[in-house]
């Protein structure tokens, strides 16, 4: 019968200890599962997401999440994935979920306005990163309040293209953080 139990993983010392390292590091923290039978699927994903591998990660990150459905890290990097392989929809979807239980979740609302940049609506692009505010990454904040600014100020028949508005976003994600 013990066996049949579900063993917990003590999540809160874990991520206690493992946010601070990453914080030394500049690292993203990766997700943790909260039950031992879930671990190893979730430390595939996160090291396919480590290696850029993001089609194996979706899918580990999706078996994850229909065990785990509640862990927003998870939920954050499959919804990254799905971008990052092009599936849009899925993604904004995913970043919707996230969104609807953290509104100040500034990752998914980074991403939710790259997808809609991405799937050509600029414009809403622009009302979602108005959400967006992280005092700790000053040239990301500063890209993010150009476009706005591109956006709001242009005529809608001159409006820059979404394309260029996502690209412009995504070199500052690529550029590495500094202390």
């Amino acid at each position: 019968m013990a066996q049949d139990k579900k063993e917990e993983i003590d999540v809160s010392r874990r991520r206690l200890l493992f946010g601070f390292l990453d914080r030394a590091r500049g690292a993203e923290s990766a997700p943790m599962a909260a039950a031992s039978q879930t671990a190893p699927m979730l430390a595939q994903a996160n090291t396919a997401y480590a290696a850029a591998d993001f089609p194996a990660a979706a899918g580990f990150y999706k078996s994850f999440l229909q065990a785990e459905s509640d862990n927003a890290e998870a939920r954050q990097r499959y919804g990254e994935c799905l971008y990052r392989q092009g599936q849009y929809i899925q993604a904004k979807v995913e970043f919707e979920r996230l969104l609807q239980k953290d509104r100040k979740n500034n990752r998914a609302i980074l991403f939710l306005g790259l997808v809609l940049a991405r799937l050509d609506r600029v414009q809403k692009a622009a009302v979602v990163w108005k959400l967006f505010f992280d005092p700790h990454s000053v040239v990301l904040q500063r890209e993010l309040n150009l476009q706005i600014a591109l956006v709001e100020t242009a005529a809608e028949e001159q409006l820059p293209a979404a394309a260029s508005v996502a690209d412009a976003v995504e070199r500052v994600l690529a550029q590495p953080k500094t202390a």
